[in-house]
């Protein structure tokens, strides 16, 4: 294969690898913006809520009727928000935490959030004595050498607190 064949390959391998990166992208902020959007809707009954009950509470007649639907909606749409979630994170290939609802990876063991140990159907081990990796952003975990991601609490490995 000559040069510039295996150039154009490359470069519509990378072209194909880009747009399909950009949509899983747009999916994404799409997805964010329904999130933040029934996230308004709560804030917004939050302040009905608060309003109503004041001001039933001011006249002498709280009813707690109004308020158990407001609250019934929230929950509704919480529901609709962790349906949201699942779907973003079907978008980028991962799982939640049943801990704290977290996006973890795939190749986790444990969240690096929370620390719970995640539930897999197989356990992913490497071990080549060879291999150095060198993190720019981020660290490794001391008692195991996993990766670490910034911001993060616990080793996404062993679970170690940091």
């Amino acid at each position: 294969m000559s040069f510039w064949d295996d150039l154009s390959r490359k470069v519509s391998q990378g072209t194909r690898t880009l747009s399909q990166k950009s949509g899983e992208l747009f999916e994404i902020a799409k997805v964010k913006l329904d999130i933040a959007s029934e996230k308004e809707k709560i804030n917004s009954l939050y302040e009905e809520i608060g309003r109503t009950v004041y001001e039933d509470y001011r006249k002498g007649n709280l009813k707690e009727k109004t308020v158990l639907d407001k609250c019934q909606l929230i929950d509704e749409i919480y529901y609709k928000i962790s349906r949201l979630n699942r779907k973003v994170v079907q978008i980028k290939g991962g799982s939640l935490c049943r801990g704290c609802g977290e996006v973890v990876g795939t190749s986790q063991r444990y969240c690096h959030v929370c620390g719970r140990e995640l539930e897999r159907p197989t356990r992913i081990v490497g071990d080549e004595e060879d291999f150095r990796v060198e993190v720019m952003n981020g660290s490794v975990c001391g008692k195991c050498g996993a990766l670490i991601q910034q911001g993060s609490e616990f080793c996404p490995s062993c679970g170690d607190k940091l």
